[in-house]
Parts: structure tokens; sequence; C-alpha cells
């Protein structure tokens, strides 16, 4: 076996995130948050006592001629196609990949294609394991990860190393943290109950304010300004019990945070909640409301009712939390006439700043497996599931009208006078400072959203009819059971056991090439 420079006697992973290759929220001010997923991989590494390398290319370049013993890659279904062409870069070199994430998990056999070893769900338990076989040259096919008690994920001091290494200003909000996993509800078109469960799992409320006291006095906060901080949390309030529990832990310590979450909308329903979430800090909350037509709503079995949200967004006013709207275009119930209803609606609402996407069959998920079925969806190229094309044949419009409508909500809800009238509404309720961040913010989807919504820099991608046959039968299944299902078509109907896989013959320290500028073909 072979060996490249290693620092000491260490072995060394570098932490992959591929380039989103088309429009995204990484372009959005104020919305360019750290890639929390890929640095859990590195502390996860370097708690196992490998020296690691990061690399997260929305923010800089990926020099593929940088030695390393072993790649790992996180990935949605976005950015897949391009993460299978790095890994196939790397693997041309003879270094290992292991890959994981949402869209590994969901087409494990597909991920199998292009890595040595694929991670199926959450990686906090297992990821010591694969790397324990990497390093001994056992490399399995797959790994079945498993939704844990949160106190496995790395500690703030644990992702310190990288957070010292960012520079300043690369990421806005500066910090990310996630109190909770999973969700309780049950949205058609949503993958997160998928990966991490139907319901949620806690981190101690405890534990998440003594994050916050070390977070506060980490390096380039200006004196007497709080940090802000987003929760990844993908609903904070679906527990609300733990919620209040977190909210008043927070105000107790009575912290310089302003932070940012997504939450669902019933939040607002609890003054209770309300209150201890203004004590505790909350300056923003992502509402999806995905729709102001209720029949869109029980399309995707949300339980929202259009007919309160102006009311609760003003409580939320009245508590001095700002509000980003989600909205989603394309259910069966969308005709033409949607995009505008939804623009004067979300106006008359209140919201802050909207966002607004086309409904797109995501791996997995309820939405997947209808429109399937029924033939609908023509497009599986995984670089284009970014939220904002069509993929499908809707029922009530063309492709082109649905495409044509998400662009014209932007530009209809950002246009320079609508973004003054909200901007001097804002200063009234909140502060000139507070207004202009909305206003800079809005001008950034302005400029990235009205045009080229649907572009992407990537080379086409098909993916094997296999694997489409089995992402068909695994996205029916219930919620909680679509890893297992996933993990079981792919390894050929085996028990869910990443122990009975054959060892893949691949091993660390495989010789580099010097530079030569290499690039990923097709795309990069």
């Amino acid at each position: 076996m072979c060996a490249v420079a290693r620092r000491g006697n260490r072995p060394h992973v570098t932490v992959i995130k591929a380039r989103w290759g088309s429009v995204g929220l990484h372009h959005v001010s104020l919305h360019r948050f750290p890639p929390l997923a890929a640095m859990t991989i590195e502390a996860l590494a370097r708690r196992e006592g490998w020296d690691t390398a990061m690399i997260d290319e929305d923010a800089e370049e990926l020099d593929l001629d940088a030695p390393t013993d072993l790649v790992a890659m996180t990935t949605w279904t976005a950015n897949a196609p391009r993460t299978y062409r790095i890994a196939a870069a790397y693997r041309a070199k003879g270094i290992p990949v292991v890959m994981g994430g949402v869209h590994p998990s969901m087409l494990p056999g597909e991920a199998a294609r292009h890595a040595d070893a694929v991670v199926v769900g959450e990686c906090e338990a297992i990821f010591g394991r694969v790397l324990a076989d990497a390093a001994a040259n056992r490399l399995k096919q797959f790994y079945e990860g498993s939704w844990e008690d949160l106190s496995l994920a790395p500690t703030i001091d644990e992702l310190m190393p990288r957070y010292e290494q960012f520079p300043r200003g690369r990421y806005l909000p500066t910090h990310t943290t996630q109190t909770t996993r999973g969700c309780r509800f049950n949205c058609d078109f949503c993958s997160v109950i998928r990966i991490n469960g139907r319901g949620q799992r806690h981190r101690d409320p405890a534990a998440v304010v003594d994050e916050l006291r070390i977070r506060v006095k980490m390096p380039g906060r200006p004196p007497g300004t709080p940090i802000v901080v987003f929760f990844t949390d993908d609903d904070l309030a679906a527990d609300q019990e733990y919620c209040g529990s977190l909210f008043e832990a927070m105000a107790s310590a009575n912290l310089p945070v302003r932070f940012a979450a997504q939450t669902s909308i019933g939040l607002a329903r609890n003054p209770e909640l309300l209150r201890l979430a203004e004590a505790a800090g909350a300056a923003l909350f992502f509402i999806g409301f995905e729709s102001v037509n209720r029949q869109a709503l029980k399309e995707a079995n949300k339980k929202n009712r259009p007919a309160e949200f102006a009311e609760l967004v003003q409580r939320l006013h009245d508590a001095h939390i700002a509000v980003e709207g989600g909205f989603i275009f394309g259910f069966d119930s969308d005709g033409p006439g949607a995009f505008a209803d939804t623009v004067r609606a979300a106006d008359e609402i209140g919201v802050d700043t909207a966002h607004f996407t086309i409904l797109t069959p995501l791996p997995g998920t309820q939405t997947f497996s209808r429109l399937h079925g029924e033939g609908r969806i023509f497009d599986y190229d995984w670089s284009h599931y970014n939220a904002y094309r069509t993929l499908f044949e809707p029922a009530q419009m063309s492709v082109a009208m649905l495409d044509a409508g998400a662009r014209w909500a932007y530009g209809a809800f950002y246009s320079s006078s609508a973004r003054r009238r909200r901007t001097w509404a804002q200063i009234r309720r909140s502060s000139p400072m507070m207004a202009a961040a909305y206003r800079f913010v809005g001008g950034s989807y302005a400029r990235h959203y009205g045009v080229g919504l649907q572009g992407s820099s990537e080379a086409p991608f098909q993916p094997h009819p296999d694997d489409i046959a089995h992402l068909a039968t695994v996205s029916n299944f219930d919620a909680n059971q679509v890893l297992i299902e996933a993990l079981a078509l792919a390894s050929g109907g085996r028990p869910s056991s990443a122990g009975a896989a054959t060892p893949v013959n691949v091993s660390l320290g495989r010789p580099v090439a010097a530079s030569t500028g290499t690039t990923v073909a097709g795309g990069g």
C-alpha cells in the first residue's frame, strides 16, 4: 500500500460540500449559512483522531490535487450530480470516497455507483466505525445510521477549530446551531421526516445556553452588539413544551443573542410562547405558509388556515419578530391566477420577506410517489431539483407558465416600489436599522431570483432506471420506514445491517498526482 504525505502518523480526510449549481439561498444576503452538516462530519473525524480539511464549494475553490487519504461528501439532491463528478475525480486518483446526506440516504444504490461507501441516515453513531474501517482498508459498501440522542452531535468546542478558520464575512449569519431533529407533521412534499424521523428529539436547553455562552465570547463581535444565531431546526416550535423551556432558559441567561429560526405558524397562536420568544431574543421566523389556497394546503397534508395568517403575522410583529414567508406554486389546485393571488396575499398579511418555490417531487416523499405514479414527472436530472424549476406536468397550467409565474412573483413582490413601501412599514414597527437589513435582503432576492431562476451550471445527469424504480418503491412507505427500505433494496434485500455488506477493496494513502490544475469533468 502506498501512502500520501500525512501530518505525523495520523490519517487525513477531506470533507466536501459540492457547490449548488444554480440560484440558491447562498446568493441571498443574510442567508449564507455555515455548512453545519459538513462541519459536523469534520468534527466527528477529529474526534476519532483524524486530521481534516473541509471545503464548501459555494464559498471556495476545490483543489483536487491537495493530498488526502479519504474523502467524505455530504449532499442534497440538487448538488448530487456535482458530488458524483467530484467523487469520480478522486476515485480516479485511487482515493476512496464515503458519501452521505439526504440524497444518498434516499438513493443508496445510486450513490454506491459513485462512492466506495455510503452512509444511510444520520452519521453521528456510525461515522467512527466508517473511519476505523477505512483506516483498516476494509470499507463496507453501506453503513446504517440511526436516530440517536442529540448528545452525540459535536459540541461547540469540537466545531470551534473550523469556525476559527472561516474568513470574516464569509457566512452571515456567522453562527448556526441545532436544538431539535425531526418533525411531528407529515407534509407530503417534505423529506425531513424521512431523513430525521416522524417525531422530534431535543437537546437539553441548558446545553444550548452553555453553547451560546461560548459563542458570544468568540472573536469578531463588535462591542455592545449581539451575535446573530440561526437555528437550523426544521420546525423549532413543533414541540411547544420543549420550545417554551428552551426560550425560558435563553431569556433567563440574558445573553447578547438575537436569533432566527424556522417554525410553524402555530407558535403565534400561543401568547405565552410568543412572549418567551421575544424575551429570548427572537428576531425573525421563517414560516412555511406554503399556500394561500386552502385546497392546495389540503393536497399537501398541511393544516394551515389562510384566513388567520394576517392576524398571526401581526402578533409576531407586535412581539418585534420579523417574518419571512415560504410559498409554493404548482399544487394541482393552483391555476394561472395563483401567482398574483399569492403575491397580493403575502403583502396583505404583512410578511417582511418572501421565498417563492415550485413544488418539487423530492426523492423519498409522498409527492414524488404520487407524481411518478401518475406518470407526470418528466425530468429526473437531480441538478434541476433546486425548488425553482418545474419537473412535472402541472394540472392547470403549462410547464412554461409555472416557471414564468415563479419568476414573476419574485419580480412583483420585490419591485422597487413594493420594497420601498415595505421599508416604511418596517421602520414604523421596528427600527431603521432592521428595516434597512430587510430592504437589503429584498434587494438581494430581486437581483438573484428575478432572472435566471431555472438555470443550472451543471452538465446533464440521467439516473439509472433501476434507481428510479427503487425510489418509486421506497417513496410510498411510511416516513419512518423509508430509509430502512431504501437500504434493503440497495443491498439486494439483505436485512438492513451494514455489517453484512461485503468489504470494498479500497485502501488509504493512495498516491496523489502532482498539481496539474485538475478540474471536474462535466460542469467543473
